[in-house]
């Protein structure tokens, strides 16, 4: 039995020394082919300058493309976004114009939100999460990356719900959408949104609706009011603990390696 399989592994140790070309060829077509196909997948050195050109895997994935704003398209308003390839190739993309992006759900009608978008927006990151093509046009939702010089973090905003929270855009979102969907995400934060823009009277709605009455605008000051008293106070008591816990810590530690001195009247003498 030892001598049999004494053999086998002979046999095989045998077979795996044999130089076959046949095999290696093979293998090294599956490992072309399996690379290939990584590469069609991820695309790490393709700019997109119209969406015609993204892959549909990047659409039913929604897979995320980061970009820069670089600008407003008119008539009808889209965002210009410099799509950055995984793998910048300088002469090639420099060359390409940006991509036009059409913001899912939102339809943007007034002319202060191109002011926004470019006092605001312009030469800062973006990220794309693509829905479907409108012709030439990326329909997508656009996350804004601010970076924040005090505090060393970066702020996301979703720019389409921001617009129409300030009344810049409205809500357009279809009246049925897939559940469990990217767009049925969308659907209830976009009309918040709108609701919220509506309340305040922001933007278009300021002359779209009547004025809010004058007890509720008082009420909203007073509330606002009441609310910054309230923040400036704890901060400041939060100071106050923060000072006298260092000022006793302190004070303990003086205490602590303070010198021992004896009491005269406890000394006895001989």
């Amino acid at each position: 039995m030892d001598s049999k399989e004494g053999g086998i592994f002979y046999n095989i140790k045998s077979l795996l020394q044999q130089d076959y070309r046949g095999v290696n060829i093979a293998v090294y077509a599956l490992a072309t082919a399996g690379l290939a196909v990584s590469i069609h997948k991820i695309r790490p050195v393709s700019k997109f300058s119209k969406a015609g050109k993204i892959p549909d895997h990047f659409l039913r994935n929604h897979e995320p493309l980061n970009g820069v704003y670089a600008g407003v398209q008119h008539s009808p308003v889209r965002l210009l976004v410099n799509h950055k390839a995984p793998i910048y190739l300088p002469l090639w993309h420099s060359s390409k114009p940006p991509l036009p992006v059409k913001l899912w759900g939102v339809e943007i009608v007034s002319g202060n939100a191109v002011s926004w978008l470019e006092c605001v927006a312009k030469g800062q990151k973006l990220t794309l999460k693509p829905i479907a093509r409108d012709k030439d046009d990326l329909v997508s939702t656009v996350l804004l990356h601010l970076p924040q010089a005090k505090t060393k973090t970066v702020e996301t905003l979703d720019v389409g719900q921001k617009l129409v929270e300030l009344g810049f855009a409205k809500a357009t979102v279809p009246e049925k959408v897939k559940k469990n969907s990217i767009e049925s995400q969308l659907v209830p934060v976009l009309l918040s949104a709108e609701a919220k823009a509506k309340s305040y009277r922001n933007g278009i709605w300021s002359d779209q609706l009547p004025p809010l009455p004058a007890y509720v605008v008082f009420w909203r000051k007073g509330s606002q009011l009441t609310k910054e008293m309230v923040i400036l106070t704890v901060k400041k008591l939060l100071q106050l603990i923060t000072f006298v816990s260092i000022s006793a810590l302190v004070g303990a530690k003086n205490v602590a390696l303070r010198p021992f001195r004896s009491n005269p009247k406890q000394v006895q003498t001989t």
